[in-house]
């Protein structure tokens, strides 16, 4: 049997208040290396942290970008 490789999407679960990636949760600090979307309908890989605050989940130094959907 072949295995194709699966392609997880950064969730967020309202109810425990916490990001997710397939079963496993990302807690403040943490950092990860994602596909980060670009301008030109690519994406690269960066390492980025994933911080809270009381506007909500933000990375550092990426102002705007959200990390749901990375």
């Amino acid at each position: 049997m072949r295995l194709s490789p699966q392609a997880l999407q950064i969730g967020y679960d309202p109810e425990r208040d916490r990001l997710t990636w397939g079963s496993w949760d990302i807690h403040c600090g943490q950092s990860l290396e994602v596909l980060f979307p670009d301008r030109l309908g690519g994406g690269t890989w960066r390492r980025v942290s994933f911080e809270y605050n009381d506007a909500g989940w933000y990375m550092p130094g990426q102002p705007g970008a959200s990390p749901v959907g990375l």
